[in-house]
């Protein structure tokens, strides 16, 4: 991973907030539309996709993560992807650009091999950046590289799976701005939630050692 110290701070950004165990109403509202983007429910993808539409025409906060010259890269899911399964980062690529949030979706990225899911994992025993890393695999790469790259998440957590992606394709496209962008934040360490939609923009940072920090 001798490129992580270069591709930090990872620039990140969302549109809602999740919380994993809260009670309030909000919270249970914001795990039931993860659960609908995760589980690829049509309806729920094309309301998400036409509503960043409407944020991206209607303000500038999202200039840097979308627009004609950009390509959309779903990141894996943890285990090895077989025909006709479930992908939802790519779904998700698919809506922003039938909306014209961006030029096109390219899949570069594979899993070599699957790895735990970080979501059912106890926290001392979740997938590690060089766990991702080492697990992931670029394809085979056009001659021209894209002008830029937004990877494309349904959740993000800590941040560790986008970074290392992040990685990878800076070692492919070392001239290419790389950046990440995620349906949902994870509020893990928040009980309750106050609200479900809020933009954010942030950073992804390698804390020099072997782990990453999200901010905020």
């Amino acid at each position: 991973m001798q490129n992580a110290t270069q591709i930090s701070p990872l620039n990140y950004a969302t549109v809602a907030n999740y919380s994993p165990k809260g009670n309030s109403k909000v919270s249970r509202d914001s795990r039931d539309a993860c659960f609908r983007l995760k589980n690829g429910n049509a309806e729920a993808l094309r309301r998400f996709a036409n509503y960043l539409k409407g944020q991206f025409e209607g303000t500038d906060i999202f200039n840097d993560f979308f627009g004609d010259n950009v390509v959309l890269v779903p990141v894996p899911r943890s285990s090895l992807l077989v025909a006709g399964g479930l992908w939802p980062s790519k779904l998700i690529a698919d809506e922003l650009v039938d909306v014209g949030l961006a030029g096109r979706v390219e899949p570069y990225l594979e899993r070599v091999h699957p790895i735990k899911k970080s979501s059912i994992s106890s926290p001392g025993n979740r997938p590690t950046v060089e766990d991702q890393y080492k697990s992931l695999f670029v394809r085979e790469l056009e001659v021209v590289p894209p002008e830029r790259i937004t990877l494309i998440d349904d959740v993000l957590t800590k941040g560790r799976t986008s970074f290392a992606c992040a990685l990878r394709l800076a070692e492919a496209f070392p001239d290419t701005p790389i950046r990440v962008f995620a349906s949902i934040r994870t509020q893990g360490l928040t009980h309750d939630i106050t609200q479900f939609i809020e933009l954010a923009i942030g950073d992804i940072t390698f804390d020099g050692n072997a782990d990453v920090n999200r901010h905020p």
